[in-house]
């Protein structure tokens, strides 16, 4: 919600794309060291049920978005989504 009203549509804003500069290690460590566990999806998984990812310009970071900017189809494609979860071997329990 908070996200539709900021930049004028509904996004899920807490994706982090690995890749070449930026490998799940790397995320671990530091993007997502406040995290137990957090679960992965993939591109193509998430573009095969018609999703896409909008750079937000702080790279590595994306929206996931319905491009029919409705909030209740992002969150049930989202939730059919295939995912995996992980456990963060970097996790830092006293990060704060």
């Amino acid at each position: 919600m908070l996200n539709a009203e900021l930049n004028g549509f509904y996004g899920v804003s807490v994706v982090w794309v690995a890749d070449r500069d930026w490998p799940r290690e790397r995320l671990e460590a530091t993007k997502l060291v406040k995290f137990d566990r957090y679960a992965e999806f993939t591109v193509a998984g998430l573009a095969g049920l018609g999703l896409s990812l909008w750079a937000t310009g702080q790279r590595p970071h994306y929206d996931v978005v319905d491009e029919r900017n409705d909030l209740e189809s992002l969150v049930t494609l989202m939730a059919a989504a295939h995912y995996v979860i992980r456990d963060n071997p970097s996790v830092d329990r006293e990060e704060h």
